[in-house]
Formats: C-alpha cells, structure tokens, sequence
C-alpha cells in the first residue's frame, strides 16, 4: 500500500486545521511557494486507490489520524505528515529542515553563512517545537486530566507550558528581534511563535502582559502571507 501511495506525484500535506504543528508546515509551503494539496480524511482507506486528493483534512477529533493507513505512514499517529518528492515525512522539525536543504529560497533560517544566526533561530524555534508544545500537546493534557480524575484536557497545565516556554522565548528576544524574532527577516522561528502564540491566546487565555517583546513581534508575523493565509479557522 505505501509504495503504491508513494508513487503519486505532487505535494500533500496530512493535517488538521486547529493543529498548530499543521500550521507550522502549511506555513512553511505557502512561504516558499509550494503549492500542495491536503488528504481528504474520509478517503484514508482507499489511499492505495487515489491519485489526485481533493483539498481536505484529517478529523482528529474522530481520530482519523490513527487509522491503519496513516499509521503506516506517520508511525506516532500524529499531524502532520508531508508527502513531497515521493517520500513521506513527519515530524515538524525534520520537515522544516528537509525543505530547507532541497528548496532553499526563500530561506527560513537565514543565510546558511552566517551559522550564529541559523543557531539562534533554531534556539527560537525550539523553545517553541521541544520546550513548549510536546508539554502542552492535546493527548498528554488529557492524560493528565484522566490520572487526575477528570475529563477533557488539563488547561492549567497547558497555561503553565506555554507561559514558561514564552518567558524563555521573550527573554531571548531581548537579544536576537528586529521585527521579526529575528532581525529584520520572517523565520522558522517566527511561524513556530505564530503557532504558539495562537493556541495560548484563543485556546488557554494566557495573558500577554508579561511578553510585550512577544506581542510585538507577532504584530508584523500575523500581517505575513504566509501566516494569515494559512491561519486556523476562527472558532
């Protein structure tokens, strides 16, 4: 089955539109120009049969991300996965930095000359991807409200995270923002913080008084193509 999927030409991007590692990799293929298509969820099980999905998405909420067949894709049964070149691949690191390496304009780390400045916005970023988001990630809250004797997610956890994670993020700020998280430039870092930013705003209430460096730089990333095209659907 997977050979026969992998066989399909064209870029397809497995998601789901209130993930915000979706949005990140969404992000990341409108910046550099890549057009892509996103997998219709009813249709996982004939995956083997398509050869032109239509521009849909993966019902998490129904777990649709932990079929058989997207399992044998994306072995953690997580968004996103990327099918580009006629491979499949997952995780938000690896795919940030797969894109970087084969299509490297427009370059979301800088110039690959300056490697201090690629060093720290791969310290942005991953404030966000390692430090934050894995803590503050859907099953782990509802892990945590389960051992605690409840149900749905655990939001005073996530708030916890994400407030930590954007304390550690602001005070690098201090050192690295122009009007971006990084000089003058839109980086990965910057759609990472996007991400981010958004799910501890409209999702936890977080308070954003204490990250004025923060706050400001998300008012020139929300303004970027590439973020308000591929913004999450407004609840």
């Amino acid at each position: 089955m997977t050979a026969k999927v992998a066989a399909r030409t064209g870029v397809f991007l497995f998601e789901s539109p209130l993930s915000s590692a979706s949005w990140r990799i969404r992000a990341a293929l409108v910046y550099k120009s890549i057009p892509f298509e996103s997998i219709v969820s009813k249709q996982l099980g004939n995956l083997h049969k398509l050869t032109s999905p239509p521009s849909q998405i993966i019902n998490t909420a129904k777990n649709e991300h932990k079929l058989p067949q997207y399992m044998a894709m994306n072995p953690s049964g997580l968004v996103p996965t990327l099918q580009i070149d006629g491979i499949f691949l997952n995780q938000t690191p690896s795919i940030f930095e797969y894109l970087e390496e084969t299509r490297p304009m427009p370059p979301l780390l800088l110039s690959a000359t300056d490697p201090v400045a690629r060093a720290r916005v791969r310290a942005l970023s991953s404030i966000i991807m390692c430090d934050t988001h894995p803590i503050q990630n859907l099953s782990v809250l509802v892990k945590i409200s389960n051992l605690r004797g409840r149900e749905g997610r655990d939001k005073e956890m996530a708030k916890w995270a994400i407030e930590k994670g954007f304390t550690a993020y602001e005070k690098m700020l201090a050192s690295t923002m122009g009007t971006y998280s990084y000089g003058d430039s839109l980086t990965v870092a910057d759609i990472c913080l996007a991400a981010q930013h958004y799910n501890g705003v409209a999702k936890y209430d977080v308070d954003m008084a204490p990250f004025p460096l923060i706050s400001k730089v998300m008012e020139t990333v929300y303004q970027h193509d590439c973020i308000s095209k591929t913004h999450p659907p407004k609840k």
